[in-house]
Formats: C-alpha cells, sequence, structure tokens
C-alpha cells in the first residue's frame, strides 16, 4: 500500500468550487433570511456553509488515495468511514475522460470510469490527474483480457476475448470531424429550445413581482399609441421568448459539442468534443447493443440525421442514458460514414408500413382529447374556442405523420423499428444483443387484427426499450420468431 497516490492539489480547489455550486441555494436563502432579521444567527450561517465545504473539500483530498496495479484500480476515501474499492478489468464498461475549465488552468483532466451494474452514477472519478496518466489507466483497464482470466464467465467477459488489443500509438484507423457548418446547423435546429423556453418563462414568473409597475403602465401606453391590439402585442413577447430561447440553446450546443471528434482504434471509438469542458468518451464496438437514427422536425425537411447508440457503459445523463455518436450528418452521406465507423450497421433496409386500419386507430388517439378540449372551450368562451380547432388539425396531421413513419423490418442478424414521436426515430439491433422481445396485443387490436411490438436492449443503466404500435398480427410473429430463431447444430 505504500505506492498509494494522491489527487494532484488541484482536486481541492475542484472539490470546493463543486461543493459550493451544490450549496448555492442554502446559502443564497440563508442571506435572504438574515437580511430580514438582523442580529440573528442566520446573518452569520452562510459562513458557516462555506466554512462547511472548505474543510470537507480538504478532508477530502486527504484521505483520497488511488492505485493502478496489475489490471484493476484501487481507491481508498472516507472522512469518517474508511471505503476501499477494487475495480478489475473485466467489469470496465466504458472511461469518459474530460477537462473542465479548472481542470485546463492547472493542465489536469478528471477520469471517470463505468463498469457493469454499476448504477447511474461513476464506479470511480479521479477528478485531477495528468492525461498522461489517465490515458495509461484507461488502456490498462481497456485492455483484453487474457483467456485465463476469462475462462467460462459472464457473457460480458467473454465478448472481451474477441476484442482486439489496441494500440493508440499508432494512429487511428479512421477520424471524423464535425465541420463548423454542420455545427452551426446543428445548433441553429436543436430540439432543445422547448425547454430553454420553459426556463425562461419560469425565470420571468419569479422575478415578475421584481418589476416596477412605472415599466408596465409605461409600455402599455407605448402599446396603445402604435396602435396594436394586446393579443398583438402578447404574440410579440412569445415570438421574442422564443427567439432568446432559440440563441441561448444555439450558443449552448456550440459550446457542447464544438470541435467534435471520431477517432476509430480497431474495436474502440474515441469520441472528443467541447470548447470550455473538452470531454473524451471510449466506446467498445462489442458494447454497443444498437443504433438510433434521430430527425427532428427541424432537420427531417433539412435532410439532416443524428446518431445516437445504446451500450453497456457510456451513456450520459443529458443524452437519456445514450451516446451522441454523430451530432449531425446529411442522410445522403449516412450510409457510407457508417462503413466507416460502424460497418456492422452500414446495409440497405426494407420496411414492412403499418396497415390502413392502423390510421383510423391513430386519429382516434391523438384527436379525442384536443376536439373534447374545444368543445368544453366553445362552451365556455364562445369564439376564443375556435381556435382549438388548429390544434384538431395539427393533431390530426401528427397522426398521419406517426401513420406513415411505423416499419419494420429484418435482416439476417439484425432488426429495425422504425416510430415517430415528434421526431422520426429509427432503432437498429443486433439480434444477440436484445435482452427481450415481446408482442402485445390489447382487446380492441385483437378484433382489428394487429398487435404491438416491443424490443428491450441493454444500456448504461437498464434496459432500454422500443415498440411500434398496431403493426399487423402477421407481422408482430415474425418479428417474435426472427428473435426465437436459433441454427441447428451439425
Amino acid at each position: 500500500m505504500n505506492n498509494l497516490k494522491r489527487l494532484h492539489p488541484s482536486a481541492l480547489l475542484i472539490s470546493l468550487v463543486s461543493a459550493i455550486k451544490s450549496s448555492i441555494i442554502p446559502i443564497i436563502a440563508t442571506l435572504f433570511i438574515g437580511a430580514g432579521s438582523q442580529g440573528s444567527y442566520f446573518s452569520y450561517l452562510w459562513i458557516a456553509i462555506l466554512v462547511f465545504a472548505i474543510v470537507g473539500s480538504v478532508l477530502t483530498w486527504f484521505t483520497f488515495y488511488y492505485r493502478l496495479q496489475e489490471g484493476e484500480l484501487y481507491i481508498q476515501k472516507g472522512i469518517f468511514v474508511k471505503k476501499k474499492r477494487y475495480i478489475q478489468r473485466q467489469r470496465v464498461q466504458s472511461i469518459n475522460i474530460t477537462a473542465g475549465i479548472l481542470q485546463r488552468l492547472f493542465g489536469m483532466v478528471r477520469l471517470e470510469i463505468e463498469t457493469a451494474g454499476g448504477g447511474s452514477e461513476a464506479e470511480a472519478q479521479l477528478d485531477a490527474i495528468t492525461k498522461t496518466e489517465a490515458e495509461a489507466i484507461r488502456k490498462e483497464l481497456l485492455r483484453k483480457a487474457s483467456s485465463e482470466q476469462v475462462g467460462n464467465s459472464d457473457i460480458i467477459q467473454q465478448e472481451l476475448i474477441v476484442s482486439e488489443e489496441v494500440n493508440e500509438e499508432q494512429p487511428p484507423s479512421f477520424t471524423w470531424k464535425l465541420g463548423t457548418e454542420m455545427l452551426v446547423a446543428m445548433a441553429l435546429t436543436s430540439s432543445g429550445v422547448g425547454l430553454i423556453f420553459s426556463a425562461v418563462g419560469a425565470l420571468f414568473s419569479q422575478f415578475y413581482a421584481f418589476i416596477p409597475e412605472s415599466w408596465f403602465d409605461q409600455s402599455v401606453s407605448l402599446v396603445s399609441r402604435i396602435g396594436l391590439s394586446s393579443v398583438l402585442a402578447i404574440t410579440g413577447l412569445i415570438f421574442l421568448a422564443l427567439f432568446i430561447s432559440w440563441t441561448i440553446s444555439s450558443v449552448i450546443s456550440i459550446i457542447k459539442y464544438g470541435g467534435f471528434q471520431i477517432e476509430h482504434y480497431g474495436t474502440e471509438i474515441v469520441i472528443s468534443r467541447g470548447l470550455l469542458e473538452r470531454r473524451q468518451l471510449t466506446l467498445q464496438l462489442n458494447r454497443i447493443t444498437s443504433v438510433r437514427l434521430v430527425r427532428n422536425v427541424f432537420r427531417q425537411p433539412l435532410g439532416f440525421v443524428s446518431v445516437y447508440v445504446e451500450s453497456a457503459g457510456g451513456g450520459s445523463k443529458d443524452e437519456q442514458a445514450s451516446t451522441l455518436l454523430i451530432p449531425l450528418v446529411k442522410q445522403s452521406e449516412l450510409q457510407s460514414l457508417l462503413a466507416d465507423i460502424l460497418p456492422n450497421y452500414s446495409f440497405e433496409r426494407s420496411y414492412e408500413p403499418l396497415p390502413n386500419r392502423a390510421l383510423w386507430r391513430l386519429i382516434v388517439r391523438y384527436v379525442t382529447l384536443p376536439v373534447i378540449l374545444t368543445a368544453t372551450a366553445i362552451y365556455f368562451f364562445d369564439s376564443i374556442g375556435y381556435f382549438g380547432f388548429l390544434v384538431v388539425c395539427a393533431s390530426v396531421l401528427l397522426a398521419w405523420l406517426t401513420y406513415k413513419a411505423g416499419a419494420t423490418g429484418t435482416h439476417q442478424d439484425y432488426m429495425w423499428i422504425r416510430y415517430r414521436a415528434f421526431s422520426l426515430i429509427e432503432v437498429m439491433v443486433p439480434r444477440w444483443k436484445v435482452q427481450a422481445g415481446e408482442k402485445h396485443v390489447s382487446v380492441i387490436q385483437a378484433w382489428q387484427g394487429l398487435a404491438t411490438y416491443k424490443v428491450t436492449v441493454q444500456s448504461s443503466v437498464t434496459g432500454k426499450s422500443f415498440h411500434l404500435r398496431d403493426m399487423t398480427d402477421k407481422e408482430a410473429d415474425h418479428m417474435l420468431e426472427w428473435y426465437s430463431y436459433t441454427e441447428k447444430k451439425g
């Protein structure tokens, strides 16, 4: 144990900043409460919180040790309760290397290790080590296990047998970078504007009480002089909020995905991205359980598509436990790019569409609630309620688009499902990565000869499922037979 190492001293500052960030709401709350109660102990409570954060960060750094030896990483930590953890090579699913602003200031990186059964959080995190040491740990823990280590173990270890050892001292066999034009196009067509718009609205509602009433009086008089109606004024404010949200969303996307690069090393893919915080993820090809093609409502008319992968380790929280493999690519270039990155998923696909009778079920499902709400609005609000017919028409359009999108297909050892939420989504899954294939038939579906097919694959945390409703009963049986099929031996 005498070769145990501490993190770089910059980890102390990084830990302190993280502690203050997590305590910012209590600090602000105590400042407001203390301002209204002079002489109370609340006036000094924020100082106690800061002192606690500083002391905790110092003690955390002093009690954190790690060591890499013979294919396993040993970590010892804990202020009052000592915790010791061994992370063996066989359990490692993926390794993520990031360099935030603070790490860059000191020339350090953060190393995060995800393991099988490790849950939603990283199994181990080293906040401040050199990039050379991070690369050495990554190579050692992702290196091929010997046949003696694997033996007759579980399927995760068996997959490591066929994995070739990667020599990253050699240049990558393939490199792809997201160009500036595509980065801007990705930012401008991001679907995250809805979340930003909600945040802007919530922020405005919180600060509404602090805006002087004189400002509102001046705004109302200005609108009256111009001659705008209140409806037009409110519409203008909504469009202004949308433009601000769209701008913020675009800037965030550019910062997050700027410098996006994929490097292919044998059986590994190294993904790098980020302008302020540089992130590097190593993804093993034999861990990929499915490939998902996503075309949101802005990108589909322009012929753009994004590619996500599900994997047994490697997903991120901000991407719903998935990994964004290709942020944006033209539909016409997708197959050739997949041939270079994931050749097993680059093949022509034929589709079995939904039957015509499925369209009527979709229309009923999508339109029933808008019709009820519109009728209620007309009853209570007279002519204003007729605007609800616009929602009804939009619902009919969405039902038709969902019907046209729905399709399935199989090809040797691969299957695919195409469906629409708001975005058009297509999932390709190899048979040996399927955890479960299920067929569901409701009473009404049985009467119409329809069924729902659901497929589940392993992802970073738990199984991830994809399903298609209202396919023919025959096609659902075909999908089940495809999954249950096993070659005869001998």
